[in-house]
């Protein structure tokens, strides 16, 4: 299922725009930690969310660049980055990713946040937050998301693993 998840991702990614690189802060020893190509997966807990996650981080460099696709359950479409309400549906992209807008390391902990980004099941704008912890080639942790409008805040698991 994991291979069958990277491909998604590699395909959406293809066929979006390149998003601008993530800002990534820690000092330059824990950096170099992340350094090389990620991918994994995340779960959502009651919200049916789940998907891919994929980032890149070169040697001695203080930016990254970060995919996520979200795919709600029962749905064949990715949920995509919040927008002006006037662009219509139809008219966005179906391989849209979202982007990771920040990510900091310190004592082995990974921390970041998404874009917001627009949930249909709810017609509102969802924000992410996610910690983890970077033991060798696996990080894994968890998130929690939340919005505006009253909307309920939800957790989940996520994992990535450094590709050889």
């Amino acid at each position: 299922m994991r291979a069958a998840w990277v491909s998604l991702v590699m395909v959406a990614a293809a066929c979006s725009t390149t998003p601008p690189p993530v800002p990534v802060l820690g000092q330059s020893g824990e950096l170099s930690q992340l350094a090389g190509s990620w991918a994994g997966e995340y779960s959502g807990r009651g919200t049916g969310r789940s998907g891919s996650i994929v980032f890149q981080l070169e040697a001695d460099s203080r930016t990254a660049h970060g995919d996520v696709v979200m795919i709600p359950r029962g749905s064949d479409r990715p949920l995509h980055r919040a927008h002006d309400r006037s662009i219509a549906e139809s008219a966005i992209p179906a391989t849209q990713v979202l982007g990771i807008s920040f990510v900091r390391v310190a004592g082995g902990q990974v921390s970041g946040e998404l874009e917001p980004y627009h949930a249909p099941d709810c017609d509102c704008t969802l924000f992410t937050r996610f910690w983890g912890e970077l033991r060798g080639d696996t990080i894994s942790g968890t998130f929690r998301t939340a919005g505006g409008d009253g909307v309920t805040e939800t957790t989940g698991e996520w994992r990535a693993f450094r590709r050889k």
